[in-house]
């Protein structure tokens, strides 16, 4: 048993270096393609201090860090197989009796370990950068705080049957007052009645809206009469004005407890939407892609042979480039609701983790 502890701290210890080598070259990389690019251009086109703008882009990295950590357990895992391979050490464990599914132990464990780190960054840090990134891009280009509030928010309120109720629209939202508003509201029999005023505020659940007027169409889409008030007050608007405090952020710089309570809220007016579905399950599905990787690299390192060394790496080319087609590919079809939202999110993972399983099943006979 000491044994056998030794062996697994000894393949783990192994990780770390070609872990952070290939997490630094994958994260260069993407920084090359992509954030540089904007960084030079706040720089070159809105004058932008260099010591903001380099803020600016060490604020996005948590997040590309979290998209390229897989890679890098990947990159890690083949690397060190790779070379206990080329060592003979792997054939010597094998002669003493150690079967390679318990040599996996180990590089499954820390695949583990990397998705709990993962999981952290993008829950604890990536929401925080991301909105703090934005403030400051606002500051650097605008040279002026960024305006507290929501602007052109729109909710749709649907029924049991899934058909639409009510529309808002809210062109701008600020404490508990509303400007701009208009509301359409399906509710009466072959009518159609649009609400529109110029303010408005809220208060135990219900709009009170003040100078607009009030339209009411026919099944023909003539206008039957127009109305004119003062002051109207629209009650049954307290899931409309939750999911306005909720979208003060972006659902894309949400972390997972806020998703899923801006989630809550708009199930209760049946106005989910499929994009939501599936982001919320790619916030597990993500992580565990570390460990899903560990799984198909291990037995890909051993692929490496001394003379043919590049076989490996190839393969892990190729396990990166199917996983961010999936990824992409059925992100959309969830999105589109051509697939389940679920399904979307974990087709990557589930295709990864099968072919990894299938070559450990050839390479442990």
């Amino acid at each position: 048993m000491i044994g056998l502890k030794l062996l697994d701290t000894y393949i783990a210890n192994e990780f770390w270096q070609p872990l952070l080598f290939g997490i630094g070259i994958v994260t260069g990389v993407w920084f090359g393609a992509e954030q540089l690019r904007t960084i030079f251009n706040l720089i070159m086109r809105s004058g932008v201090p260099w010591h903001m703008a380099f803020m600016i882009l060490g604020l996005h990295l948590p997040e590309v860090i979290v998209m390229t950590i897989p890679i890098g357990v990947l990159l890690g895992t083949l690397l060190v197989f790779n070379r206990l391979s080329g060592d003979s050490e792997i054939i010597a464990l094998r002669t003493s009796g150690i079967s390679f599914y318990r040599i996996m132990v180990a590089p499954l464990v820390f695949g583990l370990f990397t998705s709990f780190i993962s999981l952290g960054i993008n829950e604890c840090i990536v929401p925080i950068a991301n909105r703090t990134s934005k403030k400051l891009e606002f500051l650097a280009m605008y040279h002026s705080t960024l305006p507290e509030g929501q602007a052109n928010f729109t909710y749709m309120e649907k029924g049991a049957d899934l058909t639409l109720d009510r529309v808002f629209y809210i062109g701008f939202y600020t404490g508990s007052r509303v400007q701009n508003i208009i509301i359409l509201d399906f509710t009466r029999d072959k009518l159609v009645q649009i609400i529109c005023a110029a303010y408005g505020t809220y208060m135990h659940g219900e709009w009170t809206l003040n100078k607009g007027r009030t339209y009411v169409l026919s099944g023909d889409s003539d206008i039957t009469r127009i109305l004119r008030f003062d002051q109207l007050v629209i009650p049954g608007v307290r899931n409309a004005q939750e999911a306005l405090d909720s979208t003060k952020v972006a659902p894309k710089d949400m972390s997972m407890i806020e998703l899923m309570h801006y989630i809550d809220i708009l199930k209760r007016s049946n106005g989910v939407g499929n994009d939501l579905m599936v982001r919320l399950y790619q916030k597990f599905s993500q992580p565990l892609a570390c460990l899903i990787v560990a799984l198909a690299g291990a037995p890909l390192g051993l692929l490496a042979r001394r003379s043919r060394s590049n076989l490996g790496l190839i393969y892990s080319a190729v396990v990166v480039f199917l996983y961010y087609v999936l990824q992409s590919s059925s992100g959309a079809l969830g999105e589109a609701g051509r697939i389940p939202a679920v399904i979307a999110a974990w087709l990557p993972n589930m295709v990864i983790g099968a072919l990894g399983l299938v070559i450990l099943y050839f390479r442990g006979r």
